[in-house]
């Protein structure tokens, strides 16, 4: 096997970062992660995946040429604080000296505000010099492999938008063929560009699939919600299957979206200068919130169909109100 072209910690190992795990990891480049607090089923993916596991942050970071934040969006500001923590570290500075490790490259990929993401660099910059920080978005699902392991260039990739004063393809350690590979787009020199860009994606993506979520609940509570999706393919060609597809692929996700929506509603705040409007998304982040907490208490089993949501949620609202 050929000496990989870079190491990459991928904080943390959920489906997005799996993906992005395989991708890099079939295009050569070494993965890395911290399970320490994980679970069993956790560990078992990321080892199956050929993932280096390690322990503790110190470790994980002495290692690292790259780190890309993938966490909840809740987790942004603390996950960025425990790699400044470790690269405080006597340990973790003495073994990238022996290892001869330059500046360690942080991409936070999360879903923030700008105004999130340039306190998130403004943290490495006050606190860790040893840090290229990069703004970040990930649009679209996790990385898919492609029929044949002989096409490399087929691998299915969500787009990564990138801002900041330091390009990726840039960094020194195969950091033109790593952008490359991540399909990523540099969108300029601000930190907060890229996380913008997000913000206003999911927005639409994400608003529509909580409107379809009230929708068909309002829709199956009055026994209309066979009638809704036939006029929907009559006048609204398309909005039906997009609907419910997203309604019933959001149960897993919806815990992670109530702070998304939040940060979207503080991006269009100050960015947009949307004031009073900006909080419509405190209204959205209610709905994922409801959607997750039902989710919680009785698991996703029956939720497969727009049937089993719809029914869930309004179950719950029933057990609410006796």
């Amino acid at each position: 096997m050929s000496t990989p072209l870079a190491t990459v910690a991928i904080l943390s190992i959920g489906q997005m970062g799996l993906g992005i795990a395989a991708l890099l990891t079939s295009h050569n480049y070494r993965i890395t992660t911290n399970i320490s607090g994980r679970s069993v089923a956790t560990k078992a993916r990321a080892e199956s995946a050929g993932i280096h596991l390690y322990a503790t942050d110190e470790e994980l970071v002495a290692d690292a040429d790259y780190i890309l934040s993938i966490v909840p969006p809740r987790d942004a500001v603390a996950t960025a604080k425990r790699v400044v923590s470790a690269l405080q570290s006597e340990k973790c500075k003495s073994e990238r000296r022996e290892k001869g490790k330059d500046a360690v490259w942080y991409l936070d990929l999360n879903a923030i505000s700008p105004g999130t993401v340039r306190g998130v660099a403004g943290l490495f910059e006050q606190n860790e010099k040893g840090v290229v920080f990069v703004d970040g978005g990930i649009i679209g699902g996790p990385p898919a492999p492609p029929p044949s392991q002989t096409e490399q260039s087929a691998w299915t990739r969500p787009g990564i938008p990138l801002s900041g004063p330091h390009p990726l393809d840039s960094a020194p350690v195969s950091g033109a063929h790593l952008a490359e590979v991540l399909n990523t787009r540099y969108l300029g020199g601000e930190v907060g560009t890229a996380s913008g860009l997000k913000c206003c994606f999911a927005a639409l993506s994400k608003g529509f699939t909580a409107l379809a979520l009230q929708s068909f609940s309002s829709a199956e509570s009055l026994g209309v919600l066979d009638p809704l999706r036939e006029y929907l393919d009559v006048y609204n060609p398309g909005a039906r299957q997009k609907a419910e597809k997203s309604v019933v692929g959001c149960t897993g996700k919806a815990y992670r979206w109530v702070e998304e929506m939040m940060q979207i509603g503080e991006c269009f705040r100050t960015e947009g200068g949307r004031a009073g409007e900006a909080s419509v998304f405190r209204e959205i982040a209610g709905v994922f919130n409801g959607l997750a907490d039902v989710v919680e208490r009785n698991g996703k089993e029956e939720m497969g169909s727009v049937e089993g949501v719809v029914g869930a949620l309004l179950k719950d609202q029933k057990n609410k109100k006796s």
